[in-house]
């Protein structure tokens, strides 16, 4: 929800569940039954938090393009980001435009080279590494390649 609060989308619906599920984990009468209910409840408004995201990004951003990413790293100046902010992501882009420091994705912020709005800045320049398990090792050896 955090995400696409920061893009000003909501819903009560999602708030309502989110309040109601956590008040059930405090209620030891609840069954098999009616926790895996509630299980199956709680993957539904997650599919439903999924399209409120979906729904804010391609509203702020455009809809996703299959784009081809760089990978690697250039020789000047950058900053790594990684998570899964956009909204986040648009004002470093923005704080860096001109500055010659590049910006690079990490892991779960990959996507973000699909949305057309990001396409406008040039020193949005690539990918750098793999999962956010291999972060320590990888983030290692870029920071001597940085430095």
């Amino acid at each position: 929800m955090k995400h696409a609060n920061v893009l000003l989308k909501d819903s009560e619906e999602i708030h309502e569940f989110l309040q109601h599920a956590l008040a059930a984990t405090l209620d030891d009468t609840l069954g098999t039954k009616e926790l895996t209910s509630l299980t199956l409840e709680t993957g539904r408004y997650g599919l439903k938090g999924m399209a409120l995201l979906d729904q804010a990004n391609t509203n702020a951003y455009g809809n996703p393009e299959i784009t081809e990413v760089n990978l690697g790293v250039r020789d000047r100046p950058g900053i790594l980001i990684s998570g899964h902010d956009l909204r986040d992501l648009e004002l470093l882009l923005q704080q860096t435009q001109g500055t010659g420091v590049d910006v690079y994705t990490h892991s779960e912020m990959l996507p973000a080279h699909y949305y057309p709005a990001f396409k406008k800045y040039p020193n949005f320049v690539g990918n750098y590494g793999n999962a956010w398990w291999k972060q320590k090792e990888e983030l290692s050896v870029l920071m001597v390649r940085f430095l």
